[in-house]
Formats: structure tokens, sequence, C-alpha cells
């Protein structure tokens, strides 16, 4: 038939796939045909072991055309969606023969919902996926002319000049060679204006604690927070837990660390007049010995052999999760052993991976932030970028951004469809289910499996891809960085496929596209709108923020909101309320919640407690405002404890002598910058990392700050 005939084409490279065409594309295919009739017997050995794992054979199902018969009736995976054409547009534009194409890193792409098939784009419809778009395309993109072919491409050839995959491997559009995997089946669940149910392990949440972005700051102020709750024996009564980059490189290690006691991760309690020098030079707590830890040279590794997409992924997995033994970003992840067996029942295929599941003493729901950008070859817009919230049972976006289709930036001018809900973790990454109907949700709908596991290391490394942005965003940098490392600097951003779900108003089939994945701080850096989506009445938001709150204004004046609060109060509390003044990379324009009245009297009770000497600690009632991007409902009441970083007399002035003289050094002293250490290079030499008696005295101030309002949380929670 006409339909296995694409697909012998596809999958087996023969010569009449190309005909006598000269297309580079096309060549390297023949030549890669020849090359895998001459593989010598160990590569054959290597590829039906290592398929047997995944529950398909490589060599059944690439190497005959009964088996080709056998794919189309089982369940094997229908391989991947590659936009490489083979085509070259260093000096030429791309031929318009390929199709719809963009010029990426020199190369002709396809542009998004378009595969590459025999050098030609076709559209990724739900009626040709099987034999048309989705292919094993083994031409991974890369170049072996000069320096051969990167280790992290996986199982290559090198083939006049190109980087191919092995017989038995296909690229999936992401640089590197997987072997193909048997289909899955994993639950869908459709969130929006008309089903707002989320998954029932994030529903009927009472209590929720909310830790912001901003690095090495905010995982140091986190442990603290996390030390006083815990002594508090507060902890049992959050459901809850919310965060997004440094908040989350913090939260997913005291989410996921077993094996280990709260006072060996966390540190003892500690007292401000106890800290003395000699007591904060010590090595920190295992969680904040995370923060003195330089990633410097992991990065420069990362950029020079590593998949650029996975630079920050690998960089933040090894710094942040390896001396928990949770960087293995082979392991996939679930929500407890109850619902991994579950999983595994429907899913045998899966029975020799490994999985990942919270620690089962810590809070029901967790959630880690981050932000869903634009297909690659576009660029997101205030409307479109929207959060990717990452949990160990459920990934996804719930809501469609003001219930609409969105547009983003670029030659481009096509109506996309994102956001709608969730699919499981494990299943996160892989292709869209295979019928309209499983789209739209359902139990164990069947899909194709992601070609690498969504791990733990996936979901902080996006959580905190905020150095990636920065490139991206920074112009005249990103020029140099394309010159001196060689690739673009948006190849640093983490990419994944990523497909809708679908619904009675939008319920075309969509096919999953490469996104551009970013830091959660560019939509929201609290991960506050995540818990008010789930309706959460009691929220705990610590801001570890870089902005001190301003002395040159009066916030008891009845006209402060007439006054620009720009670089006075710190964004991450402005944006909640309608006051917005962006950064590059942030979307953060339809992020109002709260009423503008509500912000002038939290800026009014945070003076009072400035002048008082006293940590910014402030509970406030309330009322929720409807949120259409976000998909928030409105006219329901919210309790908040504001947790904001800043200077705190009381707490430095019961500091012992040599300690306080120390911190009034400034910046001559070992704590410059205090409490609002910097994100980046707080220290000469040094790119995140702080010192063990930085981390110790912020952690410290992290716990004061809840102790001394011990009643209010006491009260709060119970």
């Amino acid at each position: 038939s006409l339909e296995l005939d694409d697909l012998h084409a596809g999958l087996h490279l023969e010569d009449q796939s190309c005909g006598s065409s000269p297309d580079a594309a096309c060549w390297i295919q023949r030549r890669a045909k020849r090359l895998s009739e001459e593989s010598d017997a160990d590569t054959g050995k290597h590829s039906q072991q290592s398929e047997g794992r995944a529950g398909v054979n490589a060599s059944d199902v690439l190497g005959s055309q009964e088996s080709d018969h056998t794919l189309l009736s089982t369940n094997a995976s229908k391989f991947y969606c590659d936009s490489h054409t083979g085509g070259s547009c260093r000096f030429w534009s791309c031929s318009s023969s390929r199709g719809p194409t963009m010029c990426k890193s020199s190369q002709c792409r396809c542009m998004p919902g378009f595969c590459a098939a025999a050098g030609v784009c076709k559209e990724r419809t739900q009626d040709n996926v099987a034999h048309v778009a989705d292919t094993c395309n083994r031409d991974t993109g890369g170049s072996c002319r000069f320096f051969g072919c990167s280790s992290y491409r996986g199982a290559v050839d090198c083939i006049d000049g190109g980087c191919v995959c092995k017989v038995g491997y296909c690229s999936a559009d992401d640089g590197s060679c997987h072997q193909p995997k048997a289909r899955i089946k994993a639950h869908v669940v459709p969130v929006n204006l008309q089903q707002r149910n989320f998954p029932s392990s994030q529903v009927n949440l009472r209590t929720g604690l909310c830790f912001s972005g901003g690095g090495s700051r905010a995982l140091t102020v986190t442990m603290g927070v996390l030390r006083a709750l815990e002594s508090l024996k507060l902890i049992p009564h959050v459901d809850a837990i919310s965060s997004v980059s440094g908040g989350t490189w913090a939260s997913s290690i005291y989410m996921f660390a077993k094996d280990i006691s709260i006072k060996e991760l966390l540190g003892e309690d500690t007292t401000p007049n106890e800290l003395t020098m000699d007591r904060l030079l010590k090595t920190p707590a295992r969680l904040g010995a995370v923060a003195t830890t330089s990633i410097t040279s992991l990065l420069w590794h990362n950029v020079k052999f590593n998949n650029p997409h996975e630079m920050w992924i690998d960089s933040y997995a090894k710094a942040v999760l390896e001396p928990f033994g949770l960087a293995n970003r082979s392991q996939f992840m679930a929500a407890n052993e109850e619902s991994l067996q579950e999983i595994l029942r429907r899913n045998p295929s899966l029975s020799s991976d490994q999985f990942q599941v919270p620690n089962p003493l810590r809070p029901k729901t967790y959630i880690m932030g981050g932000t869903i950008l634009a297909p690659v070859g576009l660029l997101a817009t205030e409307t479109s970028a929207v959060s990717l919230q990452m949990s160990p049972d459920y990934t996804g976006s719930p809501f469609y951004p003001k219930d609409s289709l969105v547009h983003y930036k670029g030659k481009d001018n096509r109506e996309f469809l994102v956001g709608g809900g969730f699919v499981e973790t494990f299943a996160f990454g892989g292709s869209a289910p295979s019928s309209a109907q499983g789209q739209m949700g359902g139990e164990a709908v069947e899909m194709e499996a992601p070609p690498t596991a969504f791990s733990l290391a996936d979901a902080i490394g996006i959580s905190s891809a905020a150095f990636a942005s920065v490139l991206v965003n920074a112009g005249w940098l990103t020029s140099a960085a394309s010159f001196v490392i060689g690739h673009e600097a948006e190849e640093y951003l983490p990419v994944k496929d990523v497909w809708p779900v679908t619904s009675k108003k939008f319920s075309t089939w969509r096919p999953a596209l490469k996104y551009q994945l970013g830091d959660g701080a560019e939509v929201d850096n609290t991960g506050m709108m995540a818990l008010l989506q789930r309706k959460v009445p009691k929220i705990v938001a610590v801001f570890g923020t870089n902005r001190e709150l301003a002395e040159d204004i009066d916030f008891c004046d009845g006209n402060v909101l007439r006054l620009s609060l720009k670089n006075k109060v710190s964004n991450d509390l402005l944006d909640k309320f309608g006051y917005v003044a962006e950064n590059p990379g942030e979307y953060l324009i339809y992020n109002q919640v709260f009423h503008a009245d509500d912000l002038a009297k939290l800026l009014c009770k945070f003076e009072k407690k400035r002048e008082s000497g006293e940590a910014l600690v402030v509970q406030q009632d309330m009322e929720v405002l409807a949120n259409s991007k976000w998909g928030i409902e409105g006219n329901w009441r919210v309790s908040v404890i504001f947790v904001y970083l800043n200077s705190c007399k009381r707490f430095t002035l019961n500091l012992p002598p040599e300690t306080l003289q120390e911190v009034e050094k400034g910046r001559w002293g070992r704590f410059a910058n205090w409490p609002h250490f910097k994100t980046s290079s707080q220290n000469s030499g040094k790119f995140t990392s702080y010192t063990p008696e930085q981390v110790n005295l912020l952690a410290a101030f992290g716990e004061y700050m809840i102790r001394s309002n011990t009643e209010m949380f006491m009260r709060f929670f119970q």
C-alpha cells in the first residue's frame, strides 16, 4: 500500500525515498543505508540488548518489511517528528521546495507543526502523523567535518561530514539519537473555564507555601524558613508547596531527599545572639552547602561538550541534586509508590525504568514553576507566555490564556493553542495523544513515549533557567555568545515537545510542538499564581527578593499609589496588584489578582514593621480578582502571610559584636549587600556561590522571620 511504502521509505532510508535527488539530506540517507548494511555484529548486538529494555527491538522494527506490517498493527512507537531537512542556509536562503522552513544555526529547519520527511517539511496532522511526518530520521543536524560528533549525540556515525544516528536509533529533533520506545498510556486532565477540576492530588488544598526565585539567595532563605516551620511542627499542616527558580532548588531537595534527618538537611535551630563568626564559618547544613557550590566549571564543561539545550539542566542537576543522589536524568517521577505501581500496571514497558518519588513525610502537593515561552523559531508575547507547572504526578499548563488561541512573534501568523490541562509527568515531553478524543482528556490515553525521561533534574533546570533567558534577551551579548561559543544564544534555552489539552471549544487535534521553556520567574516569580488557580485559601508567600523596601518613601502616605514604585518595591509583589515595571524577558502585565488599595494597606503595614525594627512579615486578607489569562476565579477571599526579605534592626542588633561589625562594614565586609546577596558575582571570581558564613547568616535570618512571628503562624496553620 502507499501507506506502507511511505513508512518503508522513512524507516529504511531506501534510495527510492529520494530518487536521484542530489539533495543533501537524501544523499546522507543513501550513505547511511550503505553504511548500515556494512555495520558489524557488535553494533547489532548492542542495539538489540538496549531495545529489549525499552520494550521494542530496534533491529526488528527497522530491519525488514515484515516488521513494518507488525509496526502498523501494534502499539509500537510512531517515532519522532524531526525538523532537520538537511539543507543549509549559511550562504543562501532555504529552497522553497523544502516547504515551510526557517533558518536556524545555518540549517534549514521546518517551521513549528511541520516535520522533515526526505528533506521536505510535511504538516503534522492527525491523519498523516503515522506514516508521513513521524519517521525515523537519522540525520542529527550535527557536523563532524572538523571536530567529530559531540558525545551528547549518542550512537552516531560520521558520514561524509554529517553526524548520522546508527542503525536502530532515530533523531528526535534534539540533536541526539534515541532508540524507539513502546507507546504508553497516561492520564490526561483537562483544566479550562468549563472544566476547572485539577488532578485529584491537587484539589481541596487548605494551606500552601510559596518560595520565590532568587538563585542561591532564595535557596538560603527558603532553608531557614523550612527549618523554623519544621521546628514549630507546622509542616504537617501544610498541604502544598509552590516554588520558582532558586526556591525550587531548595524545595526540590526538601521534597525528595530521603534517608537524611531534618537537622542534617536544614541545620540546627539558631538565635541571633549565638551567631558568632566562629559558628558562621562552619560548613552549612547539607541543603545550605549547595549554595556554596561553584557551577562555573560545570557550565564551561557543558558549554563545550553537552547539548546546548541541556546545559542549564545538566549543570544544575550536578550542583544542586547530585549531593543527594537525585541527579539521575534517566529517572521518571511519580507522586508516590502507589501511583508508581499503577503507572507500571498500565505500562509494562517501563518496568525496568527507574522512578523518583517524594518523601512521604512532606506536603502532598508540590509544584515547580517554569514558563512555556514559544515554539522554536518564534518569540513569546505577554499573552502567549504561560506557566509550566511541573509536579511529581502531573505536568502542564492549566487553562488557555484569556480562554483564546494565541499568536507568537515571528514570521508565522498562525494561531496556536497552548495550555488547557495536564498529562502525567512520566509522559510529558512526548507526542500528542493518538486520538482527538484522548487529547481532550481521559484515563489511560495512548500516546507516544517521550524520547527521554522527564526527571526531577529537568524540572529544576527549567524552573531556574534564568541565565539562558538573559542571554537570549541581552542584545549584543547574544551575538557575542554565538561567535565565541559556536551556538546561537537561544539554543541554551531548554526545549521540550509540548501539546495542548483540547476541549469542546477547541476540539481540533493538535500536534506537539518543540517549545522553548524558561525560568518560572518570567511569568510569576513567587509561585503564588499556581495556588490561586487552585483556590488555596491560606498562603504563606516568601519573597527572597533583591529589592529593599525604599526608605525615601512614606508608604503610609495616602497618595503612595500615585508615586512611581519602580525599584522601590519588588516587582514580584507589585504585579499581583496591577503595578508592573518589567525587566527584559518578563511577562507580568496580566498578573493582577488583588485590588490596588490592598497594596497600599500592605505597604503601610510593612512601613510600620520596619520603623519598629521588626522583620517584614504581615498577614492580610484580600479579595481575589478574576484573571482571564491565568483562569483564576474572582469573588473569593484569601489570607496571605507575606514574608518579605528586608533589613531588620532587631535581628542585626542582637548579633554578637564581631558579627555585627562585619555586617556594618557593608560592601567591604564578609556580608556585602546584606541581606540581598546578589544572585551572581556576590563574591569575586564566583558565579552563583556564597561563602559558608553568608549562607549560615542568611538562613538564620530566614528562620528568624518565622520565629519572631510564631504566634501568627501558629494561628494561621492551626
